[in-house]
């Protein structure tokens, strides 16, 4: 499956689901992540987001550096991506991380 092939707008249960059928281990390169975010976060137009960004999202979700990444890697930065297509602020998604981690 290539992300490419899907609808950048697809529901995180429509995506989760279409991630299980991968063969576990199935992973990501940090290009075609981008690809995907960008077409996420502004659907309407061809803006994408920067190198910055990215690691900015990775360093907020835990993720380490890193050229490859998993299911869940993918499923948490489509969320921190909705978060601000809504106009959501980083202390705010901080926060949900936060109160994620208090509750495991």
């Amino acid at each position: 499956m290539r992300l490419s092939d899907l609808d950048p707008l697809i529901p995180l249960s429509n995506l989760r689901e279409e991630l299980l059928k991968l063969p576990k281990g199935y992973c990501f390169y940090e290009q075609e992540l981008i690809d995907f975010l960008s077409r996420r976060r502004w659907p309407e137009n061809n803006r994408r987001i920067d190198r910055t960004t990215f690691w900015r999202w990775r360093n907020d979700n835990g993720i380490e550096h890193q050229k490859v990444f998993s299911r869940l890697d993918l499923l948490k930065l489509c969320q921190i991506c909705d978060h601000y297509r809504i106009d959501g602020t980083r202390s705010e998604y901080l926060d949900i991380v936060k109160r994620k981690k208090e509750v495991s």
